[in-house]
């Protein structure tokens, strides 16, 4: 949804504001806040935070932490189950898997002390 209108749109023409709405099976396209959601709405964090059950989202705020409050949906998770209307607050390189993959391209690559042992 984007100026009143009702498009489907690729994932790469998103930009933060546009409100989306995302249903089980899909993808979240970006990072993105809750409006309005059914109440079996939940997301896969699998990926990134290793949860290996899917969380329950909800429109309220309940933690200060990004990561833990349910009213927060990233990039590259699942819909498992239930549906949502929010709006994308990031994109690309802004969200935080992006900034998760900017942090490992910039790590150096050293050697572990078990592969400086054996070589």
């Amino acid at each position: 949804l984007r100026d009143g209108v009702t498009d489907e749109v690729v994932a790469l023409n998103i930009v933060p504001g546009d409100i989306v709405i995302v249903e089980g099976g899909d993808l979240i396209p970006a990072d993105m806040r809750v409006l309005e959601c059914s109440d079996n709405f939940q997301v896969d964090n699998a990926a990134l935070t290793g949860e290996s059950e899917p969380q329950k989202r909800k429109p309220s705020c309940t933690h200060d932490d990004p990561l833990e409050t349910q009213n927060l949906c990233f990039f590259g998770t699942q819909v498992p189950e239930g549906s949502c209307k929010g709006v994308i607050i990031s994109t690309g390189d802004n969200t935080v898997m992006g900034r998760i993959a900017a942090l490992t391209m910039s790590t150096k690559n050293e050697q572990t002390p078990i592969n400086k042992e054996i070589h």
